[in-house]
């Protein structure tokens, strides 16, 4: 398929062609000097060339008709991105498929759910937030971070930033839309827990449009529950005051109980009391009970 072939398909653009489309350096040039606009403005012709690099306009036109009408629209005005091409921008932009950055080890709060022992340490790297005990060797966790996380962060404020960002992932899965495309997430309960975890049920998500999968814990799932989070918050124990990895429940499996097939409860515990949440297969969480008084003695 060629270019041309790609900008006469109605019924959308193939994603071969639409790589291909993108793949030469004065197109990218032309995406991203139009992601400077305003919403609702356009550019001339010529502004638009004095911007790019190119050796001629005639050069310049052929590569900005491949454009159009996908990823650029032409208007009286000038020319403006489409939807489309404005995403594809933000992404050049921003780097996400161009940077690889990396971040040296460095020492984060929380223990170990495996030996108990404090001084965890955290790195980022090949697009992966990690945090590991040094004393026994365990992963605390390990997380796929997009580089614009990262990007002029570190210590504290990188840490802050990756928390914000995994839970504002959860939930919009528990939702039901993909935080990668906006596509419908598909949720079920699962017994296929990953080897290197603590966990024998987990939650998997699926977006039926772009395939994005992820995998994870039915506490994580549970504590996005409106009675879950003021049950914290009224027991002086917001669980969004510190990342969720530092609470050892979320990442160790515990209070977790597969009461059936297609049924779990996780249970919180705060102040003496007890918080009981229920999960169908699809996670929603279909019961929560508040039993005061409901904690374990060793609480």
């Amino acid at each position: 398929m060629t270019d041309s072939d790609a900008l006469d398909d109605d019924a959308g653009l193939d994603p071969a062609a639409a790589f291909s489309l993108l793949g030469e350096a004065t197109r990218l040039e032309i995406v991203t000097a139009l992601n400077g606009l305003r919403a609702g403005t356009s550019m001339a012709f010529s502004d638009l060339y004095d911007q790019v690099d190119v050796a001629d306009s005639a050069q310049f036109n052929y590569h900005l008709d491949r454009l159009v009408p996908h990823f650029v629209e032409k208007g009286e005005g000038g020319y403006a991105l489409t939807q489309r091409g404005s995403r594809i921008a933000r992404a050049v932009t921003a780097g996400s498929y161009t940077e690889s950055p990396a971040r040296e080890p460095f020492e984060t709060a929380g223990e170990c759910y495996a030996c108990g022992e404090a001084g965890l340490v955290a790195r980022y790297e090949d697009e992966q937030f990690v945090v590991d005990c040094p004393d026994c060797g365990e992963v605390v966790l390990r997380l796929g971070v997009p580089p614009t996380v990262v990007r002029d962060r570190d210590g504290v404020d990188l840490v802050r930033a990756v928390d914000r960002w995994a839970r504002a992932g959860v939930s919009q899965a528990t939702d039901g839309v993909c935080p990668s495309c906006g596509g419908r997430m598909n949720a079920a309960l699962s017994e296929d827990a990953p080897e290197s975890g603590t966990f024998d049920v987990v939650g998997r998500f699926e977006c039926g449009v772009c395939g994005r999968s992820a995998v994870v814990g039915v506490t994580t799932v549970a504590s996005q529950h409106p009675v879950v989070r003021t049950f914290h918050r009224r027991r002086g124990a917001p669980i969004d005051d510190r990342p969720y990895w530092e609470y050892s429940q979320h990442v160790a499996h515990e209070h977790v109980d597969v009461a059936s097939g297609d049924r779990v409860r996780v249970s919180f515990f705060e102040d003496g009391d007890a918080c009981h949440a229920t999960l169908d297969d699809d996670l929603d969480v279909v019961e929560v009970e508040v039993v005061p008084g409901g904690a374990p003695a060793e609480q």
